[in-house]
């Protein structure tokens, strides 16, 4: 079945609505645990350190840099500045490849074919300069961008339209490395009929590619540093997202955002992450071949701005209210991934950086809407997982100091979904 696309009509005035959670009422989530349960869960994590769903990729130890925070923060000013030229230019850049001999000899019998020697390496392998135009990748993504809008019907609990491929759960993973880093190992190895890698992108909710002209490096600074996203980013329709979180912000300003969302299909990454394990250059940015991902654009609730703005309410009120909205949030992107056809993904730890959402929160989500399911159903009843079979693979791309906490988190939830299972079934 096609990807269905929303038609979307333009709106130049609208009233916005804030998503349905008033934080001073909120009841007590069903489903709490009771005393016995919280008791077995006491003794069961005491004793252990937490299970794994699969073995974790082997993270790659960063090469330790003699370059001072500055002379890195301007060396990814420049490489975004580049990148902005050449995305929302001429849409050419020449890569440097290090290739045998023996394939330059025979490249160079190839017609219309050329590659220009930068020099010799060693007896065996040569440098050549490979010039590439993804000019028309880039057009031909633009033009198919697609804005949800706050508004737009999503209802994620019902059962899915779109008949799985497979009664197969999706397969979990885990990886300590960024979402660039995983989606090009994914990409290389994917057959040529597969449908293409989708990513979430924990997106700004001012400017396209949030910090990433000023040196930032977050997850949404470096897609936009090592692809043509902020082309997609920058076309007429996400400039109906950011008009539109701009007027929720001055309506609402609560911190939790407008829900809307920028699907970006056939985003062009050009460049190499820094902690690819081809990465020659320890800060990033190397010219590659093109690849061609699809990024989901949707902004996380701030949960920093939420307590500052509640400070009366209670941190459980707090907490509640944020994850009722992230769950919907998550959900909704996960039913465009979806309906967009995308069957492997890439998430992460949404949110959890500068809008302080907390780590263990999201990975309990992400658990329930992809493996366990909730206590949410009719009566507090048993909700099956709503995207369990939604998606033949699921990878949680989680750099840095956080990887161990997140997939911790999250197989501590499918734990605690089995202790639930095993007491009730009594």
């Amino acid at each position: 079945m096609a990807p269905h696309k929303p038609q979307i009509k333009s709106r130049s005035r609208r009233t916005y609505t804030p998503p349905p959670i008033a934080i001073m009422n909120i009841k007590s989530p069903k489903g709490m645990l009771d005393g016995k349960r919280q008791s077995v869960k006491r003794r069961h994590f005491k004793n252990r350190k937490g299970r794994e769903l699969l073995p974790p990729l082997t993270p790659i130890t960063p090469t330790k840099l003699s370059i001072d925070r500055k002379d890195i923060r301007d060396r990814w000013i420049e490489i975004a500045k580049e990148t902005r030229s050449i995305v929302l230019g001429d849409g050419q850049y020449v890569e440097e490849r290090c290739i045998p001999i023996d394939a330059y000899a025979l490249a160079q019998r190839i017609e219309g074919f050329s590659m220009k020697p930068l020099g010799q390496v060693d007896s065996s392998s040569t440098v050549v300069a490979l010039s590439h135009d993804i000019s028309e990748q880039i057009q031909h993504s633009c033009s198919r961008t697609t804005f949800y809008p706050h508004e737009f019907p999503i209802d994620w609990a019902a059962p899915s339209q779109y008949r799985p491929r497979s009664t197969r759960k999706a397969r979990i993973e885990f990886a300590h490395r960024s979402t660039l880093n995983v989606a090009r190992r994914l990409t290389l190895h994917a057959p040529p009929s597969s449908s293409g890698v989708g990513i979430l992108s924990f997106a700004s909710r001012k400017k396209p590619g949030g910090g990433y002209l000023h040196g930032g490096d977050e997850q949404e600074d470096r897609l936009a540093r090592h692809s043509s996203l902020v082309a997609n980013l920058s076309s007429p329709a996400a400039k109906e997202f950011y008009a539109e979180h701009k007027r929720s912000w001055t309506q609402d300003g609560s911190g939790f955002h407008d829900r809307s969302m920028v699907y970006s299909p056939g985003v062009v990454v050009f460049r190499k992450d820094r902690d690819d394990r081809e990465a020659t250059d320890p800060l990033g940015g190397t010219f590659i071949s093109p690849y061609t991902v699809d990024v989901l654009s949707v902004v996380p609730v701030n949960a920093a701005v939420v307590r500052s703005r509640y400070a009366s309410a209670s941190e459980r009120e707090s907490d509640l209210a944020v994850r009722n909205a992230m769950k919907d949030r998550m959900a909704r992107a996960l039913c465009v991934f979806e309906e967009q056809g995308n069957r492997e993904i890439i998430l992460g730890a949404f949110g959890c950086d500068s809008n302080e959402n907390k780590l263990d929160i999201v990975a309990d989500i992400w658990a329930e809407l992809l493996v366990c399911g909730d206590m949410e159903g009719d009566g507090g009843s048993k909700r099956e997982a709503r995207f369990k079979h939604s998606f033949d693979t699921v990878v949680f791309a989680v750099p840095g100091k956080s990887f161990e906490s997140f997939r911790v988190a999250f197989n501590n939830r499918l734990f605690e979904a089995d202790l639930v299972k095993t007491l009730t079934s009594d």
